[in-house]
């Protein structure tokens, strides 16, 4: 056993503080030179925003609508009401609003970019797909685009684009530590375990030091590690996990398990015990079971 593997990325949402500072900003740029009904838009928009940034959604969908109803063309108030249906995980409407944002400016990769995102939620694959295709089209540069293609990829079974994807995403955003993360786990998982080294090692070259995406990053290539039989670089990589994060379940139990593989059972059944103790209640049932057998095994004589 190698411990969990990340999973697939979910939605990634644009925090509501980010959004606020933007729209200000956008307002205090764009303002003086606009109609009546632009202005009275850019306000009801500006105050949805703060509603959203105060998580009172409600409110802050009924001021973005009104600011679509003073200006039709203003797309970007279609995009923050897509935005906030986003955190109300109403993806339906967003896809929606972000229909609307296109139809007045075609040309914008970031809605073609979030309409994808949103689509992936309502798991309409191809038509994801081809506004992330659009999106990369118009913005060669939007790493996050290559990245949820792999995705959509791996989920249509067909890993040797999803792997190119992943490695664009690298190439475009070298510190976007997601894309190492999935580059390595499908390398390791289709048995390409040197490719899997590489990826992850570079991943953390340039990984923010002790955050939880440097404990990720040592997990994972642990995991690798342990299927080459390389116990020993594996214990490091773990160790090296925990030392950022004490309490990180799946680490404790892979270094548990793999002091297992090396027959020293003290540290096994230590490290497992602390998985157990930390996991209880919430650990998949099949991880819990293995790790008390394990203990058993090691435990007497």
């Amino acid at each position: 056993m190698t411990g969990r593997v990340p999973s697939e990325e979910s939605v990634s949402k644009k925090t509501l503080q980010t959004l606020v500072t933007g729209v200000l900003l956008f307002l205090f740029l764009g303002g003086g030179e606009c109609s009546r009904a632009r202005v009275e838009s850019l306000n009801a928009m500006n105050e949805g925003v703060v509603y959203a940034a105060q998580k009172r959604y409600s409110d802050a969908v009924e001021s973005l609508r009104s600011a679509t109803s003073l200006d039709p063309t203003n797309d970007v108030a279609y995009w923050n009401l897509a935005i906030v249906h986003m955190e109300m995980q109403q993806y339906d409407a967003a896809s929606d609003d972000l229909r609307h944002a296109l139809e007045i400016n075609p040309e914008s990769a970031g809605y073609h970019e979030k309409l994808g995102t949103v689509l992936i939620e309502l798991e309409q694959w191809d038509d994801a797909r081809a506004e992330f295709e659009r999106a990369i089209e118009l913005d060669a540069n939007l790493f996050k685009a290559y990245f949820k293609l792999g995705q959509i990829f791996e989920r249509q079974d067909d890993p040797q684009h999803a792997l190119e994807q992943y490695t664009e995403a690298i190439r475009h955003g070298p510190r976007f530590i997601e894309a190492y993360r999935a580059l390595g786990r499908l390398y390791a998982d289709l048995g390409y375990l040197g490719e899997a080294v590489q990826v992850l090692q570079s991943g953390l070259e340039v990984v923010i030091e002790g955050t939880s995406d440097e404990a990720d990053l040592h997990h994972l290539l642990g995991t690798v590690y342990q299927q080459q039989q390389n116990y020993d670089s594996a214990v490091t990589e773990f160790r090296a996990a925990l030392e950022i994060e004490p309490s990180m379940a799946d680490a404790l139990f892979s270094l548990g398990w793999t002091y297992g593989l090396q027959d020293n059972r003290e540290e096994a059944r230590r490290y497992l015990q602390r998985y157990l103790e930390i996991a209880a209640g919430s650990a998949p049932a099949h991880y819990i079971k293995a790790a008390q057998d394990r203990i058993a095994d090691f435990t007497g004589p």
